[in-house]
């Protein structure tokens, strides 16, 4: 995802992990609207959030009858603090999502939230706040290889099925299967 650029400039060549909340209300009755995730985000962290960070929203609420299985776009707090949202809805069971991980011992649930969540990040990473890389058609770098798989990739010691991602150095050279598809940690 290093690779990218786009009017808003180079994209970061790293990321961290920097904690979670509980939000212990009651949970949406439907899925979150990009103004619904943004006020979130902006309430937890205090109209403060982290303007290179992207929070990502995971709920019990079922995704519904959507044409997605998550989401991830941009909004600003009350007093314009700039923030990155991911919507990550409870997708379990629903066939679209499920990227058919079996062999890894996960729930089918758990294996397509993982799925999606490495792509909203990816992307995420790759398109700040809608200044960053798309190809000629719009598409994001993991929309070029959505629902591809190359095996499983290794975190911390637990296989995952995670789509690969596109990667245009390696379409350039030749590489990834389908060409320009990648697996990455």
């Amino acid at each position: 995802s290093t690779e990218y650029t786009g009017s808003n400039g180079q994209v970061t060549t790293s990321s961290a992990y920097l904690g979670h909340a509980f939000d212990t209300t009651n949970p949406p009755s439907s899925a979150l609207s990009v103004s619904g995730a943004v006020a979130e985000a902006c309430k937890v962290t205090g109209n403060n959030p982290d303007p290179n960070g992207v929070y990502f929203i995971y709920t019990s609420t079922g995704a519904g009858n959507v044409g997605y299985c998550a989401w991830h776009s941009y909004g600003t707090c009350s007093n314009g603090a700039p923030v990155q949202v991911a919507y990550m809805p409870n997708i379990d069971g629903l066939a679209g999502c499920n990227p058919g991980d079996t062999s890894t011992g996960h729930s089918e649930g758990l294996a397509a939230l993982a799925n999606v969540t490495a792509h909203e990040l990816s992307e995420a990473i790759t398109d700040p706040r809608n200044g960053g890389w798309y190809d000629s058609s719009g598409g994001e770098n993991g929309d070029k290889c959505a629902w591809t798989f190359n095996g499983t990739v290794d975190l911390d010691g637990t296989s995952w099925k995670l789509q690969q991602e596109w990667s245009n150095n390696a379409y350039n050279a030749s590489q990834g299967s389908p060409r320009g598809c990648l697996q990455g940690n």
